[in-house]
């Protein structure tokens, strides 16, 4: 794995080590490698350190006592010189140089951590090293670097580099920041905040950030409920061509949330998503030709729906593709078919379907009978919040 540094050091220096790691990520947006488990072997020496050192741009040395005097440490800092990288010494705890480390440094300006003068340059000269510069990046960049540890779950750092692109005017960014305060990821879930970002980002007719400002007003979240308001917001999301949005507001005429209950404009919407691919709007429009809701029922296009929604995830579809194999509708009668989705079901923790499931094992429908096993799927069924299973325990 290719990280910007490596970090060479003493182990006696650990807490020191990851403090300037983690304010390296934190101030300019790089990944350094340290070992963290220790050295075992001269096998894991060979295999992890040298392979990291090659991966890396920059290798810092930190010199302490413990440091000096380790073997471990000569041996990085004289495999990244004879490598050719650049090796800076930093000062952790006010140690001199010394021995070899003074033969290999003695003509070489080195770092003194705790002056904060010296700390601001050698943020500096990282960024030089690294080929970074403010000059040269702009809010793509940021955002890239913010997205790379979005995606890592490191929040905060994430937080810091959406908040730079953001200072640009970047959409993306600005959103991101709202999507953050509005999950709490790494922040306290704050539905104002996440708000106000929304609303800068729908500036600039961002769809994700319109949809969810829609979603807000559906659950009165930071703002008074108001599903009117919300219907609105979804309007100008889907006119942005969000997808999502499109299917709250199918949801919207399904239910009647904000809007007249349309069952016909309902499924309209519905399929006409569902041709795109969108899971859960192929599972609605399944069941609204399972239900016969706005369309003809049609039990034969209700399976073909279900199978597309249950191939792409969705539980819900799952269990009713089960269902319609257990009782015959649109397909011909299949136990073993419908064991087998409603334990695809089960996977998501679906009640009805371990109700069903249950009751194969019960008749020995589609799997060998067994009732031990018919037990443990009606008590799961039960404390799911399924009713019915009581019945048969």
């Amino acid at each position: 794995m290719r990280n910007d540094i490596f970090i060479s050091y003493s182990r006696k220096n650990l807490q020191e080590v990851i403090a300037i790691r983690d304010e390296l990520k934190e101030q300019i947006g790089v990944d350094s490698w340290i070992d963290l488990k220790g050295i075992e072997s001269g096998e894991q020496f060979a295999n992890v350190i040298i392979s990291a050192i090659d991966n890396c741009k920059v290798v810092l040395f930190m010199i302490s006592q413990a440091s000096m005097q380790s073997d471990y440490t000569k041996k990085e800092v004289m495999y990244a010189r004879n490598t050719g990288k650049n090796v800076v010494p930093v000062v952790l705890d006010g140690s001199k140089l010394s021995g070899w480390f003074l033969f290999e440094f003695g003509t070489i300006d080195y770092i003194d951590i705790q002056n904060p003068i010296q700390k601001q340059k050698f943020y500096d000269n990282i960024r030089s090293w690294l080929g970074l510069s403010d000059e040269d990046e702009g809010p793509v960049d940021f955002y890239n670097t913010a997205q790379h540890y979005y995606l890592k779950k490191e929040y905060v750092v994430a937080m810091k580099w959406f908040q730079k692109a953001a200072k640009y005017g970047y959409a993306d960014a600005i959103y991101y920041i709202g999507l953050i305060y509005n999950l709490g990821q790494g922040v306290t879930t704050d539905y104002k905040k996440a708000m106000e970002w929304y609303l800068k980002a729908s500036l600039q007719n961002h769809a994700e950030a319109q949809n969810n400002i829609g979603l807000l007003y559906k659950h009165g979240l930071g703002v008074e409920r108001n599903e009117k308001e919300a219907l609105r917001w979804y309007r100008k999301a889907a006119e942005n061509s969000s997808i999502e949005a499109l299917y709250n507001i199918g949801k919207c005429y399904y239910f009647g949330r904000g809007v007249e209950p349309n069952l016909t404009e309902a499924a309209k919407i519905f399929e006409e998503i569902a041709l795109k691919g969108h899971a859960k709007a192929q599972s609605s429009i399944a069941y609204c030709y399972f239900s016969g809701e706005g369309v003809q029922q049609d039990y034969k296009k209700a399976v073909m729906w279900f199978k597309k929604a249950a191939d792409n995830g969705t539980p819900i579809a799952r269990y009713y593709l089960g269902y319609c194999y257990y009782y015959g509708l649109g397909v011909k009668q299949d136990y073993e078919r419908a064991a087998f989705w409603f334990e695809q079901a089960i996977k998501s923790n679906h009640a009805a379907s371990e109700l069903y499931l249950g009751l194969c094992y019960k008749d020995g429908l589609g799997v060998p009978k067994d009732e031990v096993k018919a037990k443990i799927c009606f008590r799961k069924a039960l404390k799911q919040g399924c009713q019915e299973a009581k019945q048969y325990l």
